[in-house]
C-alpha cells in the first residue's frame, strides 16, 4: 500500500501527459476524465497512514506495511512511516484530496477545464510532500523537498496576473535559497555517516561541521516554515494562489519545514544545540507576535490568514526550539509539535477552502452550515475550550514548562499566541462581512471538499494526540477540562475580544487616535520586509548602470568592449529563452514529452527492479 501511494499520483500525472497526445477534442474529454477521478489517488495515502503500525519507540517496524524499500533506485530509496510522518501523511492526502474536488468538481460530474493543468501540479506537490514526512533516507526526503518546492510554483503562478508573477518570482528566490542551504546540510550531514534519517540527527551531533550544519537547516527549512525573517514569500504567494492551492501550502507543505528540523536538528549537541535552540526559539516567538501587528493592517482576508499562519507556525518553532534547549523535553516538544501541526493544518485549510465558499454558500439554507463551519475553524484556530486547538495548546504548554524566556516562563508567553490568532481572526471575519457575495451555486466540489475539511479538523487531531501514539513512546499530557483548564484556554482570547472590541468601538464613534495606522495594507504592504528589499535591489541596479556609463565616458575601451560583449551575451540568452517558452507553451510539448519522458524513465526503473 506504501508503494501504491506514491505511484497513484505518478500515474495520474502521466495520464495526463500521454492525454496531450490525444485529438484536441478527445485530449480535453480524456483531461475533464481524469481531473474529475484526481482525488483518490490520496486514498492509498489514507490507508497507509490509517494502518501503518510503528514500534513502542515510535519507528516503524521492519518488515511491516509501513516500511518500503528500494535499494536499486538511487543510492537505495527508504521510506517508513513512524508516527510523526503518519500523522501528517493523513493531513496531507486529506488536504490534497479536498484541493483537488474544490478546483475539479464544480459541476460535481464535469471538471473546469481550466483547472486540469492545475491538478496535475497538485498530484506532483502531494507526492513530494508525502515523500518529505516519510522518507527514511536523506537523499530521497531532499529529493521529495525539492520536488515539492519547485512544483508549487506552478500553484503560486496560476492566475497569471501580475501580483502572481512576482509572488512567483520571490517565491523561487527564496526556494532556491532553502535548496542551497538544505543541500549543503545534507551533504555534510551524509559525509558524517547520517545517510539514515533516523541517524541523521546524531551524525550532525558528531560531524565536525556541526555548528555549520545547524545554522544551515536553520535557514534552509525555516524559509519553508515562513520563520521571521525568512517568511516574505508566503504572505505574497497565499493571495496569488488559487484558494485551494493556498490551502495545501499553509496547510501541508509549511509543515515541511518543521518535519526538516525534527528530523535532523540534534538535541545532544551541546553548545551547538543549546545555541539553534535559542535562536530558534528568539525567532520564533518574533514570528508570532510581530506577524499579527502587520496582519492586522491588512484587507485581504487570504493575506491575513497568511500572517495567522506565520504567527502560528512560530508557535510550532517556539514549542520545537525547547527541546533543543532542553534535550530531556525533546521527545515531549516533538510529540506537542506534531499534534498542533495537525491541528493547525486542517483548521488553516478550512479557513482557506472556506474563503470561496463564503463567497458562494453564505445564503440561504446552506448559509448556516457555512457560518458554523467557519466559526468553529476559526474557534479551533484561536485555541477554544474543547476544540482541538485548545488540545494542541494544552499539549504544548505542559511539554514546555521547563523553559523560561528572560525569567518568564514559556508556557506563560505561549497562550498570547492565542490573544493574537483571535485579533487576527476577528479581523478576518469583519473583511469577510464586507465581501460583496457573489453568485450563488448548488453544492458541488467546492462545498463538499470544505466540509470533509471542517469536518476532518475536529476529529482527526483528537484521534492522533489520544490513539497513534505508541505505548511506551511521548508522553501526551491530555486536558482534564477542570475549571482551571477551561479557563487557561478561555482568558487569552477573551483578552482578543476585549482588545479587539475596544478598537472597534473606537473607530466607530471616531475616536481612534490618529497615529493609528490604516488597516488596508498601505501602511505596511504584505510581504513587509520584501518591498525595502525589493528597493535596495532597484537603487543598486540603477548606480551600477550609471557607473558603467561613467567608465564608458571616459573612453576605457576594455571596459566599453566587455560590456558589449556582455551585451551580446544576454541577447543571445534571451532569445535562446524567448524561443524555448515558445516551444514549451503548447500543451503537447510541456505536458506531454516532458513529464511522459520522466514518467517513463521512472516506469523503465521500477519495472527493471522487479524483474531483477
Amino acid at each position: 500500500m506504501l508503494a501504491v501511494t506514491f505511484l497513484a499520483p505518478v500515474l495520474l500525472v502521466l495520464a495526463m501527459g500521454l492525454s496531450g497526445l490525444l485529438p484536441s477534442p478527445r485530449a480535453r474529454r480524456a483531461r475533464k476524465l481524469l481531473a474529475v477521478v484526481s482525488p483518490a489517488v490520496t486514498l492509498p495515502g489514507v490507508v497507509t497512514a490509517l494502518n501503518a503500525p510503528v514500534s513502542p519507540s515510535g519507528a516503524a517496524e521492519p518488515g511491516s506495511a509501513a516500511v518500503l524499500s528500494v535499494p536499486w533506485m538511487l543510492f537505495g530509496v527508504e521510506l517508513a512511516v513512524d508516527y510523526r510522518g503518519r500523522a501528517l501523511l493523513l493531513v496531507a492526502a486529506l488536504l490534497y484530496a479536498a484541493a483537488m474536488s474544490a478546483v475539479t468538481w464544480l459541476k460535481l460530474r464535469h471538471a473546469e477545464p481550466r483547472y486540469t493543468g492545475l491538478t496535475s501540479l497538485l498530484a506532483v506537490c502531494y507526492l513530494g510532500t508525502i515523500g518529505t514526512f516519510v522518507a527514511a533516507d536523506a537523499v530521497t526526503f531532499y529529493l521529495s523537498f525539492a520536488l515539492m518546492s519547485f512544483a508549487a510554483a506552478g500553484l503560486v503562478v496560476h492566475h497569471r496576473s501580475s501580483a502572481a508573477h512576482r509572488a512567483t518570482r520571490i517565491y523561487l528566490v527564496m526556494s532556491v535559497l532553502s535548496e542551497v542551504a538544505i543541500l549543503a546540510a545534507l551533504m555534510l550531514t551524509v559525509s558524517a555517516g547520517g545517510m539514515k534519517i533516523d541517524e541523521a540527527a546524531a551524525a550532525v551531533a558528531a560531524s565536525e561541521h556541526t555548528g555549520l550544519i545547524v545554522g544551515l537547516l536553520l535557514v534552509g527549512f525555516g524559509i519553508k516554515a515562513g520563520a521571521v525573517p525568512l517568511h516574505v514569500w508566503l504572505p505574497l504567494a497565499h493571495p496569488a494562489a488559487p484558494p485551494a492551492a493556498s490551502a495545501v501550502l499553509s496547510g501541508a507543505m509549511v509543515k515541511a519545514g518543521m518535519m526538516g528540523w525534527i528530523r535532523f536538528l540534534p538535541a545532544e549537541a551541546g553548545a551547538a544545540s543549546q545555541t539553534a535552540g535559542w535562536v530558534l526559539l528568539s525567532v520564533a516567538l518574533l514570528g508570532a507576535f510581530a506577524a499579527v501587528a502587520v496582519g492586522l493592517l491588512q484587507d485581504d482576508p487570504k493575506v491575513l490568514l497568511a500572517y495567522s499562519t506565520i504567527s502560528q507556525m512560530g508557535f510550532i518553532a517556539a514549542v520545537l526550539a525547547a527541546g533543543l534547549i532542553a534535550p530531556e523535553l525533546h521527545s515531549a516538544t516533538t510529540a506537542a509539535a506534531v499534534i498542533y501541526a495537525v491541528h493547525h493544518g486542517l483548521a488553516k485549510g478550512a479557513l482557506f477552502l472556506g474563503v470561496p465558499v463564503v463567497w458562494h454558500y453564505a445564503q440561504g439554507r446552506t448559509g448556516v452550515v457555512v457560518a458554523v463551519g467557519m466559526i468553529g475553524a476559526g474557534l479551533a484556530v484561536a485555541g477554544a475550550p474543547l476544540t482541538s486547538g485548545a488540545f494542541g495548546k494544552y499539549v504544548s504548554k505542559e511539554a514546555v514548562a521547563e523553559i523560561s524566556v528572560l525569567g518568564v516562563p514559556l508556557a506563560g508567553v505561549l497562550p498570547l499566541v492565542a490573544t493574537g490568532s483571535t485579533l487576527l481572526l476577528m479581523r478576518f471575519a469583519w473583511v469577510m462581512s464586507r465581501t460583496r457575495p457573489r453568485q450563488r451555486r448548488s453544492p458541488d466540489g467546492e462545498l463538499l471538499s470544505w466540509l470533509l475539511v471542517a469536518g476532518a479538523g475536529v476529529v482527526v487531531p483528537w484521534a492522533v494526540g489520544l490513539f497513534w501514539f505508541p505505548a511506551g513512546g511521548p508522553e501526551v499530557a491530555v486536558p482534564g477540562w477542570e475549571a482551571g483548564t477551561v479557563w487557561d484556554a478561555t482568558w487569552p482570547i477573551m483578552l482578543g475580544v476585549g482588545l479587539g472590541g475596544a478598537v472597534w468601538r473606537l473607530a466607530a464613534v471616531g475616536r481612534l487616535p490618529g497615529w493609528v495606522p490604516a488597516a488596508d495594507g498601505s501602511v505596511v504592504a504584505a510581504g513587509d520586509l520584501v518591498v525595502p528589499e525589493e528597493s535596495a535591489v532597484r537603487v543598486l541596479r540603477a548606480r551600477g548602470a550609471r557607473g558603467l556609463d561613467v567608465v564608458e565616458a571616459h573612453g576605457m575601451g576594455g571596459r566599453r568592449g566587455l560590456s558589449q560583449a556582455v551585451d551580446q551575451v544576454l541577447e543571445i540568452l534571451a532569445a535562446g529563452v524567448g524561443a524555448a517558452e515558445r516551444g514549451l507553451a503548447r500543451w503537447e510539448v510541456s505536458g506531454a514529452v516532458f513529464v511522459v519522458l520522466l514518467s517513463l524513465a521512472l516506469v523503465v526503473t521500477v519495472l527493471r527492479g522487479w524483474l531483477l
